[in-house]
């Protein structure tokens, strides 16, 4: 015997009309898949049968479908702070400062840079990793300013 299946029965037409939108035009796949996911299973679709449609497993729909009762369409949206956290980062000065300093020294041989940044700042980058880091520097606008 398994868990009952959930199923949201109460839609109101505002709410019908911010997931449709949501998704036809949500920024990311996954809010659109969620947004796919809440009208399919207001209109009779199970759990399961939602999880063979999307290809996710059924816990992560039953996840989605409590996101929904509690939060609303603000929980169907993906949060910032995913993914992976950047070793290097813009809007440290120590690091800015160092490899600027370091580039400015050696601006020919970054691998060098690299061994150099682990030695001073104790962080181990890779060369593209360098090249990614100062690339967003020079977006920022901050690369070599003169000062």
């Amino acid at each position: 015997m398994g868990r009952k299946s959930k199923h949201i029965e109460n839609l109101t037409e505002e709410q019908k009309s911010s997931l449709r939108m949501g998704y036809k035009y949500g920024n990311s796949p996954l809010y659109r898949r969620k947004c796919h996911c809440i009208l399919l299973n207001h209109s009779g679709k199970t759990t399961k049968e939602l999880s063979s449609i999307f290809n996710v497993s059924v816990q992560s729909i039953q996840r989605w479908l409590k996101l929904w009762e509690r939060q609303g369409i603000e929980g169907l949206k993906l949060k910032p702070g995913r993914g992976r956290k950047p070793k290097l980062k813009t809007s440290e000065s120590k690091h800015v400062e160092t490899v600027k300093m370091l580039v400015e020294n050696d601006p020919k041989n970054l691998l060098r840079v690299t061994a150099q940044i682990e030695d001073k700042l104790g962080i181990e980058v890779s060369k593209k990793t360098l090249k990614r880091f100062l690339k967003n520097l020079n977006s920022d606008g901050n690369v070599f300013a003169e000062d």
